[in-house]
């Protein structure tokens, strides 16, 4: 697994202990969600949850990912979006779609780790480019690993994470 991947679950498995979350204000209200820790073909898998959405713009076609979280990881000094369900080492994510941004800020770089839809690895690891509001919703293009362009929207919720 890679040091960045293994870096994404850590952080998803701490949202799945935060109890807390803040809104985009910084208010703290209750977390829309707990991700569910399954295992799907024997291997571990975390279904995420929440109003967090992210649509991706490669090779002439539209990928539409929901069920989300958005927390923010003072670690990775940004905002971490996990959508959909990751499959811990399963081909193509076991066929279930998964996107995973780290929206940092300057002057680190803000990453897509991998994003799966259909049984295929969309594209791997990849530095993005952004557009928006750094903690609610914005824009992205890939700079480096691949021509692919999205949205993300938080819809107002921000767990707190490590």
């Amino acid at each position: 697994m890679h040091a960045r991947l293994a870096l994404m679950v850590l952080l998803g498995s701490a949202a799945l202990a935060a109890g807390a979350s803040a809104s985009a204000a910084g208010a703290a209200s209750a977390s829309p969600c707990a991700p569910a820790v399954t295992a799907i073909n024997g291997r571990r898998a975390i279904a995420y949850c929440g109003p967090a959405t992210v649509v991706i713009a490669l090779g002439g076609r539209t990928y539409r990912f929901r069920n989300g979280l958005c927390y923010r990881s003072a670690t990775a000094g940004g905002v971490q979006l996990s959508v959909g369900t990751l499959v811990q080492g399963a081909g193509g994510n076991a066929g279930r779609p998964f996107v995973a941004l780290l929206i940092a800020k300057s002057p680190s770089e803000s990453e897509a780790f991998e994003a799966d839809s259909g049984g295929r690895q969309l594209f791997g690891e990849s530095v993005i480019a952004l557009g928006g509001n750094l903690l609610t919703k914005g824009t992205f293009t890939g700079v480096l690993g691949g021509a692919f362009s999205g949205s993300w929207d938080c819809h107002g919720e921000l767990a707190s994470g490590p």
